[in-house]
């Protein structure tokens, strides 16, 4: 059986998503109260010290953690099995994929929206690289759940009309 080029794509992201998930996120979840620390220690702490230029109180943050914890142990789990559910052709397919678009998009949303409304008070400098850092590294979360959000809104929408479309109806 061969997926579709789209089919592809989306398992593709959702495991990279799902790789992040279970390395750099794990890491912030597990080590947040004293990443500073170790960023000399290993891969993970040194890059979200890197990020930490474009948003310290995400590191450090116990409602950050909080996100990232649900990442690693909830979004994990539903990208697994969307996954699973793409691959041997679920009938729910599309509505867990709509629901899991949706709701990384909100989320990817209002954490932007969060530190415009603060303004940024989680960077130590307001600069063109810092500004990069932190719309740039969720912009791939934001496009790809977007991206399936409409594939499953046009895939449901389709399966109504061709329901409603049918004699007898």
């Amino acid at each position: 059986m061969t997926l579709e080029t789209r089919d592809r794509a989306i398992v593709a992201m959702l495991a990279a998503f799902t790789v992040f998930n279970l390395t750099l996120d794990l890491a912030l979840v597990v080590n947040a109260g004293h990443l500073g620390e170790r960023r000399n220690g290993d891969w993970a702490s040194a890059l979200w010290d890197l990020y930490a230029g474009a948003d310290r109180l995400w590191i450090v943050a116990p409602w950050s953690r909080a996100q990232e914890a649900i990442n690693v142990f909830w979004t994990t789990g539903l990208n697994v099995w969307l996954i699973w559910a793409i691959v041997t052709r679920r009938a729910y397919r599309h509505v867990l994929q709509l629901a899991l678009g949706a709701y990384i998009s909100y989320s990817v949303i209002l954490y932007w929206l969060a530190g415009h409304l603060s303004g940024y008070e989680g960077m130590r400098s307001r600069t063109v690289y810092a500004f990069i850092l932190f719309y740039g590294t969720a912009l791939p979360w934001l496009a790809a759940h977007l991206y399936i959000t409409y594939d499953s809104a046009v895939a449901i929408t389709r399966r109504f009309a061709n329901a409603a479309a049918r004699p007898g109806r």
